[in-house]
């Protein structure tokens, strides 16, 4: 999907659904990807039962899930431009620590 396409379903989706109730389902991505990260920690390094494949692949789900949901936050204020240039900001700091 070209960037277009994604910003006018981020933009549908805000409007259909109204930014506090995306705000919220930032909120609850947000807390599933620390859920299935804890999932992921607990397989590897505790011994829980269940793959570590499997456990990595419900990471990703998550986090993929989080990502769209940053974009259309990133939409509602201000647009990608903004965030990346934040975002380079942040990452010539950290190369200067």
């Amino acid at each position: 999907m070209d960037d277009e396409k994604r910003i006018a379903l981020y933009k549908a989706a805000i409007e259909q659904w109204g930014e506090t109730a995306q705000l919220d389902q930032a909120i609850e991505e947000c807390a599933e990807l620390i859920v299935a990260i804890n999932k992921y920690k607990r397989v590897a390094f505790y011994g829980d039962s269940g793959t570590a494949e499997d456990a990595i692949a419900g990471v990703k789900e998550e986090a993929a899930d989080v990502l769209i949901m940053l974009e259309q936050l990133a939409e509602m204020y201000g647009g990608f431009e903004d965030m990346k240039a934040l975002k380079l900001r942040k990452m010539e700091k950290q190369l200067r620590l």
